[in-house]
């Protein structure tokens, strides 16, 4: 895109330089982080909802597509251009948590607002904010919303549609639509705002929203359990669910081949970031491996109930072993293994990331078809699979080496075959 096309200046008097920011200057800037970066296109920077308002319907009317950018978290290529002739629009001036109203347990907010500074926000007045994930110090409200994500405490408390009261909108010519109801029981007509939630910037960009806060936790205790067998998953599942009594909060299951890229040393023999949880095991031992935590209200009876019902499943053989989390150190040593894309990303290079949903009662069988699926085709594929299991989600790393990023097309048709045949889902 041409550095001097009119609009550019057109926007920039009337805005501000600071709303702006110029194709040559644009290009390069990481939008995920498996390494995509902005191409040459100009990038868009408003500092209220009326800026993005007026610029949506300006570069609406010259014809030129606009794609929303969020925090750059994303690994499945979302915020990619379809023909690179694109702008971007990003509202990371847009920061501003507006209200934060603890007796009301509501948080109105920018949709360039961080999830992390929103979580600090919270944990300040004794709340916390249902969505949580790995890239909490980058991903924005703004993202969160456009993906419906969910993260790690989705069978607890929800997807990012659970979290949402109300939304403010930018639709593609420039009108805004308020829709900041502040109550969850509204059943005055169509909920316009969930067409919105999940749409990835396709219907409007969404610029403000009206976000539900619960009371925090006072316990979390973490395990990291180690599977006799893959098939028995959903019975586990529910027997940790039924055992805690509705205190379990992230049930994540890792392959083997996760553990290991994160535990044992690269084929360049650098040293791994993390250790197992279980010392002196292997990866390879189990067949799978599910990192569990649960949250309540009660710190010793809690802790109490949670070691009570591993040992139950121990006695059983619904699992082989378990490593606890001792300490608060421990718990974040759990969460930053199985949080690591940065690692996966490194060590996986060249890469295809895709999210997928299926059920659970079928999610072993299809990763375990997908892998068989990928070897039949290309012999050197190697396949990394790990997931939150409770809301269906399974993310599948793919790499052939060289030539990786060129079939990318094919390995997602094989990818996404499974999750077709089973009315599964793409996820993000």
């Amino acid at each position: 895109m041409d550095d001097a096309h009119p609009l550019l200046a057109t926007l920039a008097a009337r805005f501000g330089a600071a709303a702006v920011v110029s194709p040559a200057d644009a290009a390069g800037r990481p939008i995920s982080i498996g390494g995509d970066r902005l191409p040459a296109v100009p990038l868009l920077r408003p500092a209220d909802t009326a800026e993005a308002a007026a610029m949506v319907r300006l570069v609406h009317e010259a014809g030129i597509a606009l794609v929303p950018l969020g925090g750059g978290t994303g690994l499945a290529g979302g915020q990619l251009p379809a023909s690179g002739r694109e702008w971007y629009l990003s509202l990371e001036r847009m920061r501003a948590i507006e209200e934060l109203d603890a007796v009301s347990r509501i948080a109105v907010v920018q949709a360039g607002v961080v999830l992390q500074a929103l979580q600090e926000a919270a944990a300040a007045a004794g709340l916390l904010f249902g969505v949580d994930l790995g890239g909490r110090g980058a991903a924005t409200v703004g993202g969160l919303l456009a993906t419906n994500a969910g993260g790690e405490r989705v069978l607890r408390l929800g997807m990012m549609r659970e979290q949402v009261l109300g939304l403010e909108v930018v639709l593609a010519d420039g009108t805004v639509l308020d829709l900041m109801e502040r109550v969850l029981k509204n059943n005055a007509g169509y909920d316009l705002k969930q067409l919105f939630i999940g749409s990835e910037g396709t219907l409007g960009i969404v610029t403000r929203a009206v976000l539900r806060l619960r009371p925090a936790f006072a316990s979390r205790h973490a395990a990291v359990l180690a599977l006799h067998a893959l098939d028995a998953l959903p019975a586990l599942l529910t027997r940790l669910e039924s055992g805690l009594g509705g205190m379990l909060s992230a049930f994540e299951l890792m392959w083997p081949e996760f553990l290991a890229t994160m535990t044992e040393p690269g084929p360049d023999g650098a040293a791994p970031p993390h250790r197992m949880p279980l010392p002196g095991a292997r990866p390879q031992e189990a067949p799978g491996w599910v990192l569990i935590e649960a949250e309540g209200g009660d710190e010793a009876a809690d802790g109490a109930r949670f070691g009570a019902v591993l040992e139950a499943l121990l006695a059983e053989g619904a699992i082989a072993d378990a490593a606890v989390a001792r300490s608060e150190a421990e718990r974040r040593a759990f969460w930053a293994m199985r949080n690591d894309a940065q690692h996966i990303v490194r060590r996986w290079q060249p890469l295809v990331s895709l999210d997928v949903s299926v059920p659970i009662a079928q999610m072993v069988s299809y990763v375990d078809e997908t892998r068989r699926a990928l070897a039949a085709r290309w012999p050197a594929a190697r396949l990394l699979a790990f997931g939150h299991v409770a809301d269906n989600n399974v993310h599948m790393i793919v790499t052939l080496g060289a030539g990786t990023h060129e079939r990318c097309d094919e390995i997602a048709e094989v990818v996404y075959a499974g999750v077709r045949a089973r009315r599964g889902s793409i996820s993000a």
